[in-house]
């Protein structure tokens, strides 16, 4: 995968029949769904989707791993048929649709977190509107420095509190945290395409101005997926105003939480690890990365997935 902008398509080359191949594994493994813009989108093509449905097609390789159907892009397995693939086609409505409400639900939800973040977005299956039944709604947030475990403490408290009222909003999941200060420094540090396409697909529920700044100190992102890039940038549209670093919280306090919030946070991690083990879901066991000013978690199945886009890349 060695993208440089946007690519004018006759035939699609070696290198791209790769990434259609690899793209459509990575999809399947994170069981999530392909469509053709998508992968017009991964591609950095210049073509319509029906000039990249006409290329699959009529390529001998490619048309006997993979179909196009309803504009999805489906791997080819024994016994895979049009009936099966237009299955495929109404799952990925029923998906749309769930993770539409879910996402409506975040919106919802982070109104009662007032100014404690100067960023929040919805991340995971909801932001790729790929939702499975079951799935977590993921929280992608960036508060002020010094301020994360005093948000965390806060957070946890209303997603009880919202999830208490009898709602039928899955979960809240806070698995991708950071005060402002770590933000900057990890957001701008190069890192792999998954963590990439991630950050580029996040549904902005608000942070405009920051997400903007994000991408912009993020340009490494763009080596991975230009045409991506640019599509997130001009739908952030321009500043309204240059985004100054928020309000510094309390260092003292942020440290005390740390301390004891954070250590109830890592045993609870360590508990559902042991009862994920015990369950024989192993690909669900995840890693924690804990800090006054970060918590993370990331599950075996995303770093299998991080690991594909990795071998994408040495492509």
């Amino acid at each position: 995968m060695k993208p440089t902008g946007r690519r004018t398509i006759a035939l699609l080359d070696p290198s791209q029949k790769e990434e259609v191949l690899a793209y459509s594994k990575i999809a399947e493994a994170s069981g999530g769904l392909l469509t053709l813009k998508d992968l017009v989108e991964l591609l950095g093509i210049d073509a319509t989707e029906e000039e990249l449905e006409e290329n699959i097609s009529s390529d001998k390789l490619l048309s006997s791993q993979v179909f196009v159907e309803s504009g999805l892009v489906l791997l080819k397995h024994p016994g895979s048929d049009r009936v099966s693939a237009r299955e495929a086609a109404e799952e990925e409505d029923r998906r749309r649709r769930r993770a539409m409400a879910n996402v409506e639900a975040a919106k919802a939800f982070a109104r009662l977190l007032g100014k404690d973040t100067v960023f929040v977005a919805v991340a995971g299956t909801n932001s790729y509107l790929s939702a499975a039944v079951g799935d977590d709604i993921d929280f992608y947030c960036i508060t002020k420095t010094d301020g994360m475990w005093a948000f965390m403490l806060k957070s946890l408290l209303l997603s009880r509190v919202f999830s208490s009222r009898g709602r039928s909003t899955p979960p809240f999941d806070f698995s991708f945290v950071m005060d402002e200060k770590t933000a900057k420094d990890e957001l701008s540090r190069p890192k792999g395409a998954l963590y990439a396409r991630d950050t580029l697909n996040a549904r902005v529920i608000s942070g405009s101005d920051a997400y903007r700044t994000i991408l912009e100190n993020a340009l490494w992102m763009k080596s991975f997926f230009p045409t991506l890039y640019e599509r997130r940038l001009a739908e952030v549209g321009s500043r309204e105003g240059r985004h100054l670093p928020g309000k510094k919280g309390y260092r003292i306090v942020n440290s005390w939480l740390f301390l004891t919030l954070g250590s109830y946070v890592a045993l609870r991690a360590w508990v559902m690890n042991r009862k994920l083990a015990k369950q024989g879901r192993t690909e669900a066991i995840f890693k924690t990365w804990i800090g006054p000013g970060r918590l993370e978690y990331s599950s075996r199945r995303y770093l299998e997935l991080g690991k594909m886009y990795q071998d994408l890349e040495k492509r």
